[in-house]
């Protein structure tokens, strides 16, 4: 839940962490490092909720641009108070409590998916990695013996090939 230094935490913070949602409250741009800094707080951060008056801040792009490079993926999302500002989608003020669940754990199941598939292909991509190092190495090998090879056959017939 991002919010500036005077604004108060809002009630929807209370009411998701009484359903059981994890609820970090974090104030304007001097974030916690829990929150920029995966591994050292904070497991993952799925989503962020931002209230009126960050979101028309013009400290929010900078405070998304630091999230989301800790975090890639991260949705941001508007408090149904909040007026226009930042471009992020809003959850509409006329949802009841358990209509706004449903819509954050569709958004927070998305950027897990995301998440996931983020994980499998940076493991893809560091297998390949190592497949082609160990594929190289074998080139370079074969590339050795090939010249040795070449080596020998260009000797004139008669000379010692290096052979017992």
């Amino acid at each position: 839940m991002l919010r500036t230094a005077g604004e108060a935490v809002a009630p929807l913070a209370g009411q998701l962490a009484a359903k059981g949602y994890d609820v970090v409250d974090a104030v304007g741009a001097d974030l916690s490092p829990a929150l920029t800094a995966p591994g050292f707080g904070l497991p993952v951060v799925d989503m962020a909720l931002v209230s009126a008056g960050l979101s028309a801040s013009p400290d929010l792009p900078g405070i998304a641009a630091r999230l989301r490079e800790s975090w890639p993926g991260l949705t941001l999302v508007r408090l149904p108070d909040a007026g226009p500002g930042f471009d992020l989608p809003a959850l509409p003020g006329d949802l009841s409590l358990d209509e706004i669940c449903e819509q954050l754990d569709e958004i927070v199941l998305e950027t897990a998916r995301i998440r996931t598939d983020a994980d499998r292909l940076r493991r893809e991509a560091h297998a390949l990695t190592i497949q082609v190092r160990l594929t190289r190495g074998g080139l370079e090998d074969a590339v050795a013996d090939a010249r040795r090879l070449l080596a020998e056959a260009r000797q004139p017939a008669g000379q010692d090939h290096g052979r017992p």
